[in-house]
């Protein structure tokens, strides 16, 4: 670790508590503020409220369905890219003298070039457990989904069945957006092989951005869009 400079270890702590931070408040609803994971997860419960009641579930199955497609894609993606890091790894003198000849590039050594490509590694490999995390969840809300009794055979709402359901259901979501987070903030990493000041920089843009298309983009608006504003 004597490889890394002042600017890098300022920049790597900015990074983490950044991320750490944004994550548990984010994760815990942003105060009760409006965002894109609280609205979805009201959304996901009432789905699978509304799934119960239906005589037909082919829908529901079908969506469940496309949500483990997008978080195996992610997954396969993952380990493409941490091939590429590997590959980085095991060639990390002639990756030194590429990125010598960047614009901005700082200096550096194979050292501190190891270290960098190191945790980039680690922060995709926690993504990919987060991926195939969300993706064994979905599974299992299809099989909770699977075994709801048909119409004919129950008269009101299993609330217990419901509630698994809607569980898993939001916890597969949350696994597959912090999957998502973790590629925000891996781009900071990713520019801090040309330069430090690009890792504390990136750092703060990251966070803002993210903070903005969960809390207050357009996406998020429209989620919570009501009757009154057509008027």
């Amino acid at each position: 670790m004597n490889a890394l400079g002042r600017l890098d270890w300022i920049g790597l702590v900015t990074w983490a508590v950044l991320w750490l931070g944004y994550a548990l408040w984010a994760d815990q609803g942003g105060g009760r503020a409006r965002s894109l994971m609280v609205s979805i997860a009201l959304r996901r419960r009432a789905w699978m409220r509304e799934a119960y009641r239906r005589e037909n579930r082919i829908t529901d199955v079908g969506l469940i369905g496309s949500l483990m497609q997008s978080a195996t894609f992610f997954s396969s993606t993952t380990l493409l890219i941490l091939g590429g890091l590997f590959a980085v790894l095991g060639t990390i003198e002639k990756s030194a003298e590429v990125l010598q000849g960047l614009p901005f590039a700082a200096r550096t050594t194979q050292e501190l070039l190891e270290i960098k490509a190191l945790a980039l590694t680690l922060v995709f490999i926690y993504a990919f457990l987060r991926f195939t995390w969300s993706l064994r969840q979905f599974n299992l809300v299809g099989i909770v989904v699977g075994s709801y009794p048909t119409l004919e055979t129950h008269r009101a709402d299993d609330d217990r069945a419901i509630a698994q359901a809607s569980d898993l259901n939001e916890l597969a979501g949350s696994n597959f957006a912090q999957g998502l987070r973790a590629y925000y903030f891996a781009i900071p990493l990713l520019v801090w092989l040309i330069n430090p000041w690009l890792l504390l920089g990136g750092a703060v843009v990251i966070t803002a951005t993210t903070y903005y298309m969960e809390f207050r983009s357009a996406t998020v608006r429209a989620l919570y869009r009501d009757a009154s504003d057509d008027r």
